[in-house]
């Protein structure tokens, strides 16, 4: 997957390495019940991908929380189609073509601040979470997407940080 670490470094990260599927762990798909603005989410992309329509279209956010106990509140590929450009999923319309994302989401900041408060609640409200993503000590982790140039993830070494303070 592109990691480099010599034979000295690897050992720092034993403790890491019998964490089944820490690497996917990390992702905003992995599914790890948390609470964030007084409802409960699967993943992270769910309360990502329905903070899109927060302020424009609230009911069709709430359908991407556990609360609603929805479709879509089960599945985070389903999530991310709903909240994606098209709204569809294998070519089925997942979101009405009445609901569009809000006009602020992506050029105010909106939408790193929501990624970071449900990152932040992903991995501050799981112990088992918590004490992995500490135990990446500091690696620099990195995004890796089949056909894409990785992509640092920058924000959960700012969280990775703040937890060890």
């Amino acid at each position: 997957s592109g990691e480099k670490i010599n034979k000295e470094q690897a050992k720092e990260y034993s403790k890491l390495a019998k964490i089944p599927s820490w690497r996917r762990k990390l992702s905003n798909f992995w599914e790890s019940e948390f609470e964030l603005d007084g409802h409960k989410w699967l993943s992270v992309e769910h309360y990502y991908q329905g903070s899109k329509f927060k302020v424009s279209n609230p009911d069709y956010y709430l359908q991407f929380s556990l609360d609603s106990d929805s479709e879509l509140s089960k599945s985070p590929l389903m999530a991310k189609a709903a909240g994606g450009k098209s709204g569809k999923l294998n070519g089925k319309i997942i979101r009405p073509p009445d609901i569009k994302i809000d006009p602020d989401f992506f050029n105010s900041g909106r939408s790193l601040t929501e990624m970071n408060k449900a990152q932040q609640a992903k991995f501050t409200q799981s112990k088992e979470l918590k004490e992995m993503l500490i135990e990446t000590k500091n690696a620099r982790l990195m995004h890796f997407s089949r056909g894409e140039p990785p992509i640092e993830f920058t924000n959960l070494m700012r969280i990775r940080k703040q937890l060890v303070l």
